[in-house]
């Protein structure tokens, strides 16, 4: 079976390649093994793809502050990858909780939810989950919010709460939908043969206020306390995005804040029974993250 992925050199990707055998895809020479490079063009990926039995489509942009961005990597690459793929290839696409909104029409949520995606990230995932229902064979993963130690943009989080900087937004009842990478990763590699149709890959969710405690145990603080509204913490991350557009890189985003500030759980029965996905309890990857933290500090 001749399988090729993209965004194998990101977070996600790198996890998914210790458990398939697939051949990477790359904009320029990365050093992985067996990589072919290319521009991305349909002529390119055609030429590329011919013999293609899966290809796995992780690659895609989170710069929440840069619709254009968005489009052009989630939605255009999309469409490039599925119209250059043999008619008999199979699509293993990387989607987002995000295309149910930051409200959702039943919590917990499944596949059979309506969607409502209300960002341009969102709103990118859905077009780009539109193009790969057109193909035949397709496994569409609807993956939660991903951690785990190498995602070091949580670590500007724990410095904020180690540091007593760290607010609540909203009552911090809400619960966060968290998935970890290595967990997502596996569900990823079972999609090649097993999954058809849409999956939502989302594992535990915690209330904002047991995340931060969970972790503010293991860094031996005490939790935060103090709470902002949803619209002040939004108003924060709309600066922070306005500072992107001068160069600056934003450490909490409105799409940031949406995620710790909405109250969302979803259900994975339908992975479970047919990806055999089993994610981790929340509180064992929260505290792995904290590990990792402590001795990079």
């Amino acid at each position: 079976m001749k399988i090729y992925i993209t965004g194998a050199s990101g977070r996600l990707g790198r996890h998914v390649m210790r458990f398939v055998g697939a051949v990477p895809l790359v904009r320029e020479a990365k050093g992985l093994p067996g990589e072919v490079v290319t521009d991305f063009s349909a002529d390119s990926l055609g030429k590329v793809l011919k013999d293609a039995d899966c290809v796995i489509h992780l690659a895609g942009s989170m710069r929440f502050w840069d619709a254009g961005e968005m489009r052009r990597t989630n939605v255009e690459l999309t469409r490039k990858i599925v119209e250059s793929s043999p008619e008999k290839c199979k699509i293993v696409l990387a989607s987002s909780i995000s295309v149910y909104g930051k409200k959702l029409k039943e919590i917990p949520a499944d596949e059979a939810t309506r969607t409502n995606p209300d960002s341009a990230y969102a709103r990118s995932k859905w077009e780009a989950e539109e193009i790969v229902r057109k193909k035949g064979k397709h496994a569409i993963l609807r993956i939660g919010t991903i951690y785990g130690q190498e995602f070091e943009d949580y670590f500007h989080i724990l410095r904020m709460l180690e540091k007593g900087k760290m607010f609540i937004t909203g009552d911090g009842r809400n619960r966060v939908p968290f998935v970890h990478v290595e967990d997502a990763a596996k569900a990823v590699a079972s999609a090649v043969e097993k999954g058809q149709g849409t999956y939502v890959i989302c594992g535990e969710s915690r209330t904002q206020e047991d995340i931060f405690s969970i972790a503010c145990k293991e860094l031996g603080v005490a939790p935060p306390k103090k709470h902002v509204s949803f619209w002040f913490a939004n108003l924060l991350g709309r600066i922070q995005e306005l500072g992107a557009l001068a160069g600056m890189n934003p450490k909490l985003t409105r799409e940031h804040i949406s995620i710790l500030g909405k109250d969302r759980a979803f259900k994975w029965e339908r992975a479970k029974r047919e990806l055999g996905f089993h994610p981790r309890w929340a509180e064992e990857g929260i505290i792995e993250v904290v590990k990792e933290y402590k001795q990079r500090k």
